[in-house]
């Protein structure tokens, strides 16, 4: 199709051709250039995060993020005193509008799920270094038994 040309009414169908063609072809290479961006999410994206984490990610205060987790707004996961989050949970989240139509419950599959996660993390945690660690009666370098608090 010519550009600074003027089109007849009988050309008009073989235009609109060529056009669907062009457009076609220019979103299925978006379609490519998506997917090579990653604007699905993957299995990377199942990351466990701390609250800190998590408000950077869906930005937001950490004070709001404790508020919906009060309110069983936001999926979340609870160790003792610790807030866990999932980076694909919370992306999931964010397309539902950022709010549950109903309080958010971990089903089975996901909270056995969370275990295993915080068990390999508890199994990869490390101890500290032997030369760290302080020996009973061991004395520090002014000479004087080593106290803590």
């Amino acid at each position: 199709m010519e550009e600074n040309k003027s089109l007849s009414f009988d050309q008009l169908p073989s235009a609109v051709g060529e056009l669907l063609t062009k457009v076609n072809t220019m979103m299925t290479r978006l379609d490519d250039i998506g997917q090579r961006i990653g604007n699905a999410p993957s299995e990377n994206d199942h990351v466990l995060m701390d609250i800190r984490e998590a408000s950077a990610f869906v930005r937001k205060k950490v004070s709001s993020l404790y508020a919906y987790t009060s309110e069983r707004r936001i999926p979340f996961y609870k160790r003792g005193n610790t807030l866990y989050f999932f980076k694909d949970q919370l992306i999931k989240w964010i397309e539902a509008g950022g709010s549950w139509d109903k309080p958010y419950e971990s089903t089975q599959e996901e909270q056995a799920d969370f275990e295993a996660h915080l068990a390999m993390l508890q199994k990869s945690k490390k101890n500290k270094p032997a030369s760290m660690k302080r020996v009973k009666g061991e004395k520090n370098p002014d000479g004087e038994e080593w106290h803590d608090g």
